[in-house]
């Protein structure tokens, strides 16, 4: 039987992949140079005999990858500062005194502009502490109407609205790089008199048809030196908060149903962690890349070693012992996405993948722990909240996991199941490779 010609490009290949004379001296050490060079492989292997085409034109794309991203990682990285990102998140924090009700409702600039579209009057990509006071009655307006408050089983307003808090260390006037960040939030606060001891307080937010349907708010309560979280969100856009020390209990019927009274608040942070998996499409595809080319053994050591390394970094940035740059870190989570996918499609038998899911899940970690990176509760709190989220977030993975595992199966045994693992891995990293792009370069272009 004759046997098939090597795949590894001849000299001449080589040869002609040569940069023209000059063209690297600026940048031959560098990892730009190297994508050129084996780009100029990838292109020169056309020319080679079309038996020999598949493998190298493959291991040619994968090394072009594995060069390509890293690169776009250095430039996010020169393009950005440490930022504290977190995504379509907004926070309500209410104190509960003997005839007083103090309420702080913060956002990024992000979501205020929605609220007000001409908030960079000027248009220079800049907010200035001028345009922020110039905008505020209308902010301050949109609160009152689209907040609703009831004290005791009864409607109330937001109380006196004083004016708006700066973040401290933020320039004035704040670039745009900053306005998605948590050292970036801008706080309306709100003061309440009350005539008699409050016994309950109940919060809904209308704001949902304004801001993304993703878009959440932390919700704070605090009574007698006792602090209670809850999350809003648009299917439960209300809450109703009852004083542990209340004297009379609150009518029957009166506010919003979901309450306090005989639930566990951390159910809210166990389910939001859950959906932070659901809604996440980068990290189902991370998943799915996975799940796609894994045997079950295989697949059960994979999934332990993504848990338990998003579980430490998720824990030490949650806690802020570890500080990334948003930017690096979501574009990080799209770079594993385009690796492992691009991985599944040029190599036949992916060996101790777990030790490589291992480092990505560290990555990964970083990401889940942006959800909760500037809630403001106190460090016990902050505990249990995060303790529940990552219950969530494991849950959320399994039954993912649990929904997918059939698919795999299947198509293990099916005779045309390498197409559509390679069809599946190849939608996967172009989906990758435009996350990258868009989070890199901070586009906004993709849509989730």
């Amino acid at each position: 039987m004759p046997t098939l010609p090597e795949t590894r490009p001849s000299p001449e290949l080589f040869h002609a992949a040569r940069l023209p004379p000059g063209a690297g001296a600026a940048c031959k050490n560098g990892a730009l140079w190297r994508f050129a060079h084996r780009l100029r492989i990838c292109r020169a292997v056309q020319h080679q005999s079309p038996r020999s085409i598949p493998g190298s034109a493959a291991a040619a794309v994968f090394s072009v990858i594995t060069t390509l991203v890293p690169c776009i990682l250095v430039l996010a990285l020169a393009g950005t500062s440490a930022l504290a990102h977190k995504a379509d998140t907004s926070y309500a924090r209410v104190h509960l005194h003997a005839q007083r009700i103090e309420l702080r409702l913060t956002f990024d600039v992000f979501a205020l502009q929605k609220i007000v579209p001409g908030l960079d009057a000027d248009g220079d990509l800049a907010l200035s502490k001028a345009e922020l006071r110039a905008a505020t009655p209308v902010i301050e307006k949109f609160l009152r109407t689209h907040v609703g408050m009831e004290v005791n089983g009864a409607a109330a307003d937001l109380g006196v609205a004083a004016a708006p808090f700066w973040p401290l260390d933020a320039p004035d006037p704040m670039p745009s790089k900053l306005w998605h960040a948590n050292e970036a939030l801008i706080s309306f606060p709100f003061d309440k008199t009350v005539n008699v001891p409050t016994t309950s307080v109940a919060l809904l937010f209308d704001i949902f048809g304004v801001l993304p349907a993703r878009h959440v708010v932390l919700g704070y309560f605090e009574a007698g030196g006792k602090p209670h979280e809850v999350i809003f969100t648009a299917s439960e856009p209300d809450y109703l908060f009852e004083h542990a020390q209340a004297a009379t209990p609150v009518p029957a019927g009166a506010g919003p149903q979901r309450g306090n009274a005989g639930a566990s608040p951390m159910r809210e942070f166990l389910w939001q962690g859950a959906l932070h998996i659901w809604m996440g499409w980068d990290h189902l595809c991370f998943l799915l890349a996975l799940l796609v080319v894994s045997r079950l053994r295989q697949l059960v050591a994979v999934i332990t070693s993504f848990t338990i390394a998003h579980s430490i970094t998720l824990t030490l940035a949650a806690m802020k012992v570890i500080s990334l740059s948003a930017i690096i870190v979501e574009s990080a989570i799209a770079a594993t996405i385009v690796y492992v996918a691009v991985e599944n499609l040029v190599r036949r038998e992916v060996r101790h993948r777990w030790l490589l899911t291992f480092a990505f899940g560290l990555i990964h970690g970083f990401g889940f722990a942006n959800v909760l990176g500037g809630l403001e509760l106190p460090r016990e709190s902050f505990v249990r909240c995060l303790l529940m989220f990552n219950i969530g977030v494991e849950a959320g993975q399994l039954a993912v996991v649990l929904a997918l595992l059939p698919f795999g199966l299947l198509i293990a045994r099916w005779r045309h199941g390498a197409m559509v693992k390679a069809a599946v891995s190849a939608g996967v990293a172009l989906l990758g490779l435009a996350w990258l792009a868009d989070r890199a370069f901070q586009l906004g272009l993709m849509p989730f």
